[in-house]
């Protein structure tokens, strides 16, 4: 019976001895996952964006605060170091919200910005990216792959291939709408002629100018500089949304450096009236003849239209005109 109460009360020394060890080891702090991701992965750069910012790691139950730590960009293709990631670009900055209604010329756009030398990303410690302009130089439709490394106080890992980033272009043009009608000269009644055909080209990334022809059916041009195409009243036209430099004229279109993209930057209202990016031209009859089976008067062919370019090139848009015929008085 003695030999029996000696080995229970070693027993119990031995796991009191144990439990007094284990207390004394130190319990690790923290837990970092596995598992975080992106959750906006593929990520679609929108080059020429002035501010995109995507969505944060998600931390999968790891420990906060957490910090995350970009450590390279690679392209996809031939995982090779991403140079054009990591150069400075020339891109404005502004410093205010230009308004077109004030800021009327070049000089006062120019209080507002300055030009400076920026890579195309900030990289925050969310995991998030920042992107801004200076996007518009970076190769497009091409994808990219990134690794970071995640840190909190349970230490630190690299997480590979963690997202994928391709560059993309915006939609380039919004906002297209199109009628025409044909006024007869007598002042009867107005009769609608269709829709006209716009066509919208990027001949180059370069620039911020639109260049703007009104055609006939046969694709001749009207002449602008001889007074073929005029204002139709107090509604708004090409040049009530090219604020910064003035319209130039030739004998087959109309020019406007915008300068700022998007193109129009805003809606056009005046005297109450909310034109959004409309513009109204008239042909003169002298200049012009219709289809006979559209009517048989002498009269005007009256255009309206809207366009909206979101990002800075040169555009040539061209608007054709239905059942029209050019006439050289």
């Amino acid at each position: 019976m003695l030999y029996k109460y000696k080995g229970i009360k070693l027993l119990t020394s031995a796991v009191l001895l144990g439990l007094l060890i284990a207390g004394c080891k130190k319990i690790e702090e923290g837990f970092l996952s596995d598992g975080l991701y992106v959750p906006d992965t593929p990520i679609k750069v929108q080059r020429g964006n002035a501010f995109q910012k995507t969505n944060a790691i998600l931390a999968d139950g790891t420990t906060q605060p957490m910090t995350v730590k970009l450590l390279d960009i690679r392209r996809a293709d031939n995982k090779k170091h991403a140079d054009e990631f990591y150069k400075e670009y020339p891109v404005y900055v502004y410093t205010a919200a230009v308004d077109p209604a004030k800021d009327t010329t070049i000089e006062l756009v120019n209080k507002k910005r300055e030009l400076k030398k920026m890579q195309p990303y900030v990289f925050l410690a969310s995991g998030q990216f920042v992107f801004n302009g200076a996007t518009d130089s970076l190769p497009l439709g091409v994808t990219y792959e990134y690794d970071v490394e995640v840190s909190n106080v349970a230490g630190s890992k690299v997480y590979k291939n963690i997202g994928t980033l391709t560059t993309i272009d915006p939609p380039l043009v919004t906002e297209t709408t199109a009628n025409c009608n044909f006024f007869p000269d007598d002042g009867s009644p107005t009769v609608p002629m269709g829709a006209p055909v716009m066509t919208i080209t990027r001949v180059s990334e370069s620039g911020a100018s639109v260049i703007l022809k009104i055609t006939d059916k046969d694709g001749k041009t009207f002449n602008p500089k001889k007074g073929e195409i005029i204002k139709r009243g107090d509604r708004p036209i090409f040049e009530n949304y090219a604020r910064f430099h003035p319209i130039e004229y030739t004998d087959t279109a109309m020019i406007c450096n915008f300068e700022i993209a998007p193109f129009p930057l805003s809606r056009y209202s005046n005297g109450g009236t909310n034109w959004n990016y409309l513009m109204y031209y008239r042909i003169p009859s002298a200049f012009v003849s219709v289809d006979k089976n559209l009517s048989s008067k002498i009269g005007s062919v009256n255009p309206l239209f809207a366009f909206r370019l979101m990002k800075a090139g040169t555009y040539v848009v061209e608007l054709r005109m239905p059942k029209t015929v050019k006439v050289t008085p």
